[in-house]
Parts: C-alpha cells; sequence; structure tokens
C-alpha cells in the first residue's frame, strides 16, 4: 500500500500548489512538463517489457483484448460522461480521477505492488502526478485536490484485491503479465505525447485475458 499512500499524498501537494498558483502557470511549462512524463512513461513500459519471455501469447491477448474493449466500448462510454460534466468542482474531480485511476499504468502499478510488494510503478506514477495535479487545479479547482480521496479508495482497493490473488499466482505469469503491462505503458507514453491516441481503457482487457491465453497455448502446444 505504500505505492498508493505516496500517490495520493502527491496528488494532494501537488493540487495544493496549483490552488495556490492558479493561472499563473505558463501553457509552455505545462507543455514540457507533460512532455517530460510521457518520455519517462515510455522508459518504464521498454523497462518492464523485458519481463515477456512469450511474447506471441501476449500479443494475441492485446488483439483480444483490443476486440473485447470496443464491444464493451468503456473507454468511449467514460469520454463521453467527461465530456458532459461541464464546470465546476464536482467534475474537476471526476475528470482528474479518470487522469489518475483510469488506466494502464494504474493497473499496473497496482498489480506490482500487490503481487511482488513492488511499489516503484506506482511510486514513479505519484511523481507524475503531483505535477500533473499542480497544472490541473491551477485551472480547474479544488475539484482535483478531492480526488487524492479517490486515488487512496480505488487504487488501494485495487493493490489489495492482487495481494489477495498473489500466493495463487505462479513467477512466471506475473512476469508476462509485467511484461504485458509494459506494452500498455508505451502506448500511454506515445499518447502522453501527443504522437499516437490509444483506447487505453480497453486495451487493458489484455491483461486478464493473458492468463487464458498462455493456457489454452499450452494445452494446444502451440509454441509460444
Amino acid at each position: 500500500m505504500l505505492g498508493t499512500l505516496f500517490n495520493s499524498v502527491a496528488v494532494a501537494i501537488g493540487a495544493s500548489l496549483g490552488l495556490v498558483l492558479r493561472r499563473r502557470v505558463p501553457e509552455k511549462l505545462r507543455t514540457a512538463v507533460f512532455s517530460a512524463i510521457g518520455l519517462f512513461t515510455l522508459y518504464i513500459g521498454a523497462d518492464m517489457m523485458g519481463s515477456l519471455t512469450r511474447p506471441i501469447a501476449a500479443f494475441i491477448a492485446l488483439v483480444l483484448g483490443a476486440g473485447l474493449g470496443h464491444v464493451v466500448g468503456l473507454d468511449q462510454k467514460i469520454r463521453k460522461a467527461a465530456d458532459r460534466l461541464g464546470q465546476g468542482e464536482g467534475a474537476a474531480m471526476v475528470q482528474s480521477t479518470l487522469l489518475f485511476c483510469v488506466g494502464a499504468m494504474t493497473l499496473v502499478g497496482c498489480m506490482q505492488d500487490g503481487l511482488r510488494g513492488d511499489p516503484s510503478i506506482l511510486l514513479a506514477k505519484g511523481t507524475m502526478d503531483l505535477f500533473s495535479s499542480l497544472f490541473m487545479a491551477a485551472t480547474m479547482g479544488r475539484g482535483v485536490l478531492l480526488s487524492a480521496l479517490s486515488v487512496l479508495v480505488l487504487q488501494g482497493t485495487l493493490t489489495l484485491l492482487f495481494s489477495m490473488m498473489g500466493s495463487g499466482i505462479p513467477e512466471s505469469l506475473i512476469h508476462e503479465l509485467t511484461g504485458l503491462g509494459g506494452i500498455l505503458l508505451l502506448a500511454l507514453g506515445l499518447d502522453l505525447l501527443n504522437i499516437r491516441t490509444f483506447s487505453l481503457i480497453d486495451l487493458t482487457w489484455s491483461l486478464p485475458l493473458l492468463p487464458l491465453v498462455l493456457w489454452i497455448l499450452d494445452v494446444t502446444g502451440f509454441p509460444a
């Protein structure tokens, strides 16, 4: 839970600083900071991809996850819901919660912390969210500060669920999940850099599908 605690405190600190600065943050500085965040996300993703030993399984899980995500349409539904919120503290809280809690880095970070006791991804995410919350609060108001509680509750619950599953998950599967999570983080980094936009929420379906894909490949004897 260390990663989640750090993340929620970082959002609270960043948002508080943003409220003090308000609209005195230049647009060019905001763009530069988000570019740095995107580059660092690419690094984390590339580093995690080294855990993959069965890339064909990860590829199949990504394809199936993308298809399932498209059918369910959760990414698009969340984006439309955020667009309908309009202005105000409630809108700011929900929109910032979506940024901080719904995405590949949250899921992968909680998975790492819960399964392996490794909070490094959430520590990195918390540092990134500190800067993001600063710039968001400077323009959107106190609702961003309230999202710190959402981070604590949502990420804490997810980490706890992964922790409860930990003893029943083989080390080999953890490595494959970590590698696939790295691919999702690469997509997030490209998104943050405005190079390519992905339906990241839809792609995260590939993580729960990966164990099933690995089992099918093992049963059929497919060399992956």
